[in-house]
């Protein structure tokens, strides 16, 4: 009766893993290749002592693809002007990216169109970014 069970255990848990596609795309985002412009800015936040805060934004098209070199991801990020008016003794302003998710495209390991999954999604609005050497290149 024990092995009866055991083999149904077995049997449900092999079907159920086959029944989900999964990605062939590197779980560790840092095997991931993003290519794109990336800017470096900074602003002045005032205080007893004012502080220059460096920090960077995407610009433009910008692709994704593993270290096969096989395309993830390609779109472009919109920009966007943060102001934050009189905190810490005066204004300042700074570019904050955006993403519409609808103006990108995907693909999946066969370099068929696919959309997007979730992971891929998190992976496009991340903050997470290889430097690299190919990091600035401009695509056209």
């Amino acid at each position: 009766m024990k092995v009866k069970v055991l083999i149904l255990i077995i049997s449900l848990l092999s079907s159920c893993s086959n029944r989900f596609e999964k990605e062939k795309y590197p779980k560790d985002f840092f095997k991931v290749i993003q290519e794109g412009i990336l800017i470096e800015k900074s602003y002045i936040f005032c205080s007893v002592v004012p502080e220059e805060v460096k920090y960077s934004y995407r610009d433009g098209t910008w692709i994704f693809k593993t270290v096969d070199n096989k395309r993830i991801a390609q779109g472009s990020y919109n920009k966007e002007i943060v102001t934050i008016d009189n905190y810490g003794g005066c204004s300042y302003s700074y570019v904050k990216n955006t993403v519409n998710i609808k103006e990108w495209k995907f693909w999946n390991d066969k370099g068929q169109r696919i959309e997007p999954t979730e992971r891929l999604i998190s992976m496009i609005k991340s903050g997470i970014f290889n430097h690299n050497k190919a990091a600035n290149k401009v695509y056209n």
